[in-house]
């Protein structure tokens, strides 16, 4: 099931891993795995501090590459629970 819900996709990232289909800025549509859950994420890939997040902005760890992807919420096209 696809949803569309930004507060709902935050806190699913926070708990595990989320599949998030969004549009690319080339037009090109884009499935990753993500997460913010620290015990997925490798310790050196952890954040190291806080930063006030943008409000346009939504950043996860891509599980597949291994790096911090952020795209613009306008973009997400959903993601799956």
């Amino acid at each position: 099931m696809i949803v569309h819900d930004i507060d709902q996709l935050e806190t699913r990232l926070a708990e595990g891993e989320v599949r998030l289909v969004f549009m690319k800025k080339d037009g090109t549509v884009r499935e990753a795995r993500g997460t913010r859950a620290s015990h997925l994420i490798p310790p050196q890939n952890r954040p190291k501090g806080v930063r006030r997040p943008s409000p346009q902005v939504l950043c996860f760890f891509d599980l597949d590459k291994g790096e911090w992807r952020c795209l613009r919420r306008d973009s997400l096209l959903g993601f799956v629970e």
